[in-house]
């Protein structure tokens, strides 16, 4: 399964810019080549909303803006990371573009130019 953070589950939605501190995931299961939205009960706190990610066994996170608590914390539950860029997508033009391999995977090795916590100090602001 592959999570989006978004900020509403209304139809036609745009991937959210956040990360830890959005609302809602919309997760898509291939297998059903469908959409779920489900409620981000740690929002706030991105290293405790990517371990939720791994216990709604999502395989795979698409983000535009990441620091490294969650991104370190997703590398080591063995999901699979995926910047789309900067700005909000709609979820079907994410999944066709990861389907095509357009977005980088970021791993230990390019995180440092994928890796941007969205805050104005660059810093989490998750108070962990």
């Amino acid at each position: 399964m592959i999570a989006i953070p978004v900020n509403s589950a209304s139809p036609g939605v745009k991937s959210s810019k956040l990360f830890g501190n959005v609302e809602m995931f919309a997760i898509y299961r291939p297998k059903d080549e469908a959409f779920f939205f489900v409620n981000n009960l740690e929002a706030g706190d991105g290293v405790k909303t990517a371990r939720q990610l791994k216990k709604w066994n999502v395989k795979s996170v698409a983000y535009s803006y990441m620091g490294n608590g969650p991104f370190t914390t997703l590398q080591e539950d063995g999901v699979e990371i995926y910047y789309i860029g900067k700005e909000p997508m709609l979820l079907s033009d994410i999944i066709q573009d990861l389907r095509k391999g357009s977005f980088v995977k970021v791993d230990q090795h390019n995180a440092v130019n994928y890796l941007d916590s969205g805050t104005a100090t660059g810093q989490c602001a998750c108070n962990a």
